[in-house]
């Protein structure tokens, strides 16, 4: 077994050397990937509670009572406890990245447990194609609900609206034997904000045309939740392919991000399951007409992947980024030079949209079966009309799987579902053994007892002691909390500690500020805060108050509030960033500049506070000044942590131009004119 203590946070895990399972023609066993991979780096020092998760931003509808979605049903506003993976950089590190793969005499499918058991790879060797995009590099960007997140491969999210937390995570890898004796590859782990365990068993028996993908999800505690699944595919963005699924409407969101309703698969006279055709960035959330659950995108010639799923996993979707120069831009950012990286994505999840959360009820799992491979059809009937499109890929799909065959499956390997594992080849998390442990203190049974969860590591020992001791202990003021809670337990066990032994302990009283923080509870918040401050003035203490004061409405004294926390820990580089940002938020570039200005030269150096600086110096009419911090020697800045739809450095150009053109008494129109390449990040501009 590997310690994720001893390699986490420098990412890359270290496998077992070529370990292999082979029984008849089918194989298990690790390999390295060609793939030159970028640091993830470590955690952020800072709870995630500053800004709104991608996706949780709550939808109006124009829908019909009758379509009956879970529109923004328990959204979260954060991704906390999870602290944000947001310290990478543009560099590559290593040329190579783990796998383990699974292989029989038609399909090789390689997997990545140390990227949330991504998918990386799935190889039709019939007739020598891959099937995915398979991303030639491991560098994120700010896409997911903890920052970091890269393009390519199949892509589980379980939890909360967007990627997962585990996206860029380990999670625990193990081998068994399944039922018919071939290899099976198997990945879970316990997911804190929902407070679900989820297990992937992946399969590759002896002569299958299709990987089997086993999902379970289960709810362990005794209060319903909420529950979220999509499995994320990326494929290459071929020239003339479509996308075919059983559906003649799907759910999309207006220019206001209203959700509304449109036909499919022609909408304003353009047919939208050509994703060459979408000339912006768009979402189409397919309405299932039958009980078929697939969806796949073929080729002119009628070749391509395919996805099935059982009944429970009803949603579909396709995501372009379109054809314009901000989609072109965010492919090639990442999948590196030389590489345009064109794809998009074909989606399933547990809901009809991603816009929703299903009602998950107490002591309940959830199963359902995917399945993958290759899918050769008429192209005269794929590129026809759209039922005779949707008939001839169920036709063909049939010859390799009919939903009946899935769900028999399903239910028969029930029980190897539940069988543990025989090899534990990675540690996750330490927090579903902390989990049990907590569980075995209030005499219930561990969750999901064929799983093993290992032992608690270091950063869960503050919870041990407060679940052993009642106090979280002593902590030194000059070092961040290395780990946060939100659920409903713990918090009970915080709030009796900060009125017991833990009544003048910093550390305890800013883990319950926080913990209201992210819920929101602003009163109670302030008060532990409060007390956390009176009893230490920690940076964390102070950070967690302008959050505080941002939520209350006061940009400009948040702002403040946080510079005062940054310049008690000048080189943190998490700190610096967050009170730039809120400075450059608030308009307060004479701030801002002094601010930036008295970092130490490291921080000072880092993309994102050259970003802002360059802001403040270009609103202050130091034009010069700016231009030379976004375009140094010839080079335009790269800022790694690049959000999807954040359009600053294009912003930051056009604002230049245009006091440029003012002095001179000219005329500039943006409309008119498009940025650099190397800025334009614009996903709403078409071509």
């Amino acid at each position: 077994m590997v310690n994720i203590k001893s390699a986490f946070p420098r990412f890359f895990i270290i496998l077992p050397i070529r370990q292999e399972t082979e029984t008849a023609m089918t194989r298990l066993y690790t390999e390295k990937l060609p793939v030159r991979c970028v640091d993830l780096g470590a955690e952020s020092t800072l709870p995630l509670l500053g800004d709104v998760t991608p996706g949780q931003t709550p939808r109006r509808s124009d829908l019909p009572e009758s379509d009956g979605l879970f529109l923004n049903y328990r959204f979260v506003k954060s991704a906390f406890p999870y602290r944000a993976q947001d310290n990478y950089t543009r560099t590559f590190v290593r040329d190579t990245l783990d796998a383990v793969v699974l292989e029989n005499e038609l399909l090789r499918a390689a997997f990545v447990p140390t990227m949330g058991g991504k998918l990386w790879s799935l190889f039709d060797k019939k007739a020598g194609k891959e099937l995915l995009f398979n991303n030639p590099v491991l560098r994120p960007a700010y896409l997911a609900t903890r920052n970091a997140w890269c393009s390519g491969g199949v892509e589980w999210n379980c939890g909360i609206v967007g990627h997962s937390p585990f996206t860029c995570a380990p999670l625990f890898t193990a081998t068994l034997t399944g039922p018919d004796g071939e290899p099976i590859l198997r990945m879970y782990e316990y997911e804190r904000i929902r407070g679900v365990v989820y297990q992937m068993d992946f399969s590759l028996p002896e002569g299958s045309p299709v990987l089997y993908a086993r999902m379970r999800v289960v709810n362990p505690s005794f209060r319903d939740t909420a529950m979220y699944w999509w499995s994320n595919i990326a494929v290459p963005e071929v020239p003339g392919a479509r996308v075919v699924v059983s559906s003649d409407s799907a759910y999309t969101t207006a220019p206001d991000g209203t959700v509304i309703r449109v036909p499919i698969p022609l909408r304003d006279g353009r047919d939208v399951t050509y994703p060459e055709r979408n000339p912006v960035s768009v979402d189409y959330f397919f309405r299932p007409k039958t009980h078929r659950r697939y969806t796949c995108q073929l080729s002119p010639e009628g070749y391509g992947l395919f996805e099935a799923s059982t009944a429970r996993l009803k949603g579909r979707k396709i995501f372009v980024w379109g054809q314009g120069p901000g989609g072109k831009k965010w492919q090639e950012y990442l999948s590196g030079e030389g590489n345009p990286g064109r794809y998009c994505e074909i989606q399933c999840g547990l809901a009809n949209s991603q816009y929703e959360c299903l009602p998950m009820p107490p002591a309940t799992a959830w199963e359902w079966l995917e399945v993958y491979g290759p899918l050769q059809a008429d192209p005269a009937a794929v590129h026809g009309p759209w039922d005779e499109a949707q008939a001839e890929v169920e036709r063909r799909m049939d010859a390799l799987c009919t939903p009946e065959a899935l769900e028999s499956r399903l239910e028969r390997t029930r029980p190897w579902a539940l069988k543990p594992a025989e090899t534990l080849l990675l540690a996750g998390s330490g927090w579903g053994a902390l989990e049990n442990r907590r569980r075995a203190a209030e005499n219930l049974a561990p969750m999901c007892g064929h799983l093993d969860f290992g032992a608690p590591g270091q950063v869960q020992q503050p919870w041990i002691s407060l679940l052993e001791t009642g106090s979280m202990g002593d902590h030194p003021a000059d070092t961040a909390p290395g780990s946060w809670m939100r659920q409903a337990e713990w918090t009970d066990l915080l709030e009796q500690a900060a009125a017991g032994p833990d009544r003048e302990n910093w550390y305890t009283l800013l883990e319950l500020g926080c913990t209201y923080l992210a819920r929101p509870d602003l009163l109670r918040a302030e008060r532990y805060l409060t007390r956390s401050l009176q009893a230490a003035q920690t940076p964390w203490g102070e950070a967690a108050m302008a959050e505080l004061i941002r939520m209350q409405g006061d940009g400009a004294g948040a702002a403040a509030r946080m510079a005062r926390a940054a310049n008690l820990a000048p080189d943190d580089g998490n700190l610096a960033k967050r009170a730039a940002r809120m400075l450059k938020d608030a308009g307060e570039d004479s701030a801002l500049l002094t601010f930036t200005e008295s970092r130490p030269a490291a921080v000072a150096e880092l993309p994102r506070l050259r970003l802002y600086r360059a802001f403040a110096l270009a609103r202050l009419d130091r034009i010069e000044e700016a231009e030379a911090l976004l375009c140094r020697d010839g080079v335009w800045l790269e800022v790694p942590d690049i959000k999807e739809g954040e359009i600053s450095l294009s912003d930051l150009w056009y604002h230049i131009q245009e006091v440029r053109a003012a002095r001179t008494g000219k005329a500039f129109d943006r409309s008119r004119v498009a940025p650099p390449h190397a800025l334009d990040f614009r996903m709403f501009a078409a071509e």
